[in-house]
């Protein structure tokens, strides 16, 4: 009951802290309100929904057969990957027109670190459940994969979130989210890479016990 709530919370927060986010980018408005739109869709919706798909207390498919959670899986995490790539082409393109420096801050050294680490995450598990299972499984169990595909997962999402609250440090977002709504914002990344962890860990930990018991 207590993982339903705590997700319940987790589709509240992805919905509401996107919603915000485009809202205040106002995509269209500049070249550079699609980079914030974008990542925010990449991280914070399309990579959440995508693990969560796999709870079996998610609301939306808690009753569905585990290759249906899969395909949805993989669904969002490609358009993930592709979203997250055209943010960061858009803000490149932005500071070429503009003839300012790449990745010169943390956000932004953290955030190309990140869409790479996502890119090869999607590729790897492209290639060791999809494309080519069998190559992986010489040298390991599929629930050992599974669980090595997962705590990178929890890894990856963590630089999202430090990404994600670096961004919000930024001269565009302090300038345009102000007082108590900033702090609520800055909170949000903190409390879904709480609940992504506690997602994954909720899964593996006790079939990890079981098979070493």
């Amino acid at each position: 009951m207590i993982f339903l709530i705590i997700e319940m919370v987790a589709h509240f927060i992805v919905v509401l802290f996107t919603s915000f986010v485009v809202y205040t980018a106002w995509p269209g408005s500049s070249l550079f309100s699609w980079h914030p739109t974008l990542m925010v869709v990449a991280f914070t919706f399309l990579m959440v929904e995508a693990i969560l798909a796999f709870s079996p207390e998610s609301s939306m498919l808690s009753k569905a057969e585990h290759k249906t959670k899969v395909m949805v899986h993989k669904i969002l995490q490609i358009l993930c990957g592709v979203c997250a790539a055209t943010g960061v082409s858009v803000i490149v393109y932005n500071k070429i027109l503009h003839n300012k420096p790449h990745f010169t801050s943390w956000h932004g050294f953290l955030g190309i670190m990140t869409v790479g680490y996502l890119v090869m995450q999607i590729l790897i598990g492209m290639v060791g459940f999809v494309w080519f299972p069998d190559i992986l499984r010489s040298y390991m169990s599929l629930f050992q994969q599974k669980l090595l595909h997962a705590t990178s997962g929890i890894i990856l999402y963590l630089m999202v979130s430090v990404s994600l609250m670096l961004g919000m440090l930024s001269n565009w977002f302090t300038s345009n989210v102000t007082g108590s709504a900033w702090y609520v914002c800055f909170m949000c990344p903190l409390w879904l890479a709480l609940i992504v962890a506690l997602q994954t860990t909720n899964s593996y930990v006790p079939r990890l016990r079981n098979r070493r018991g």
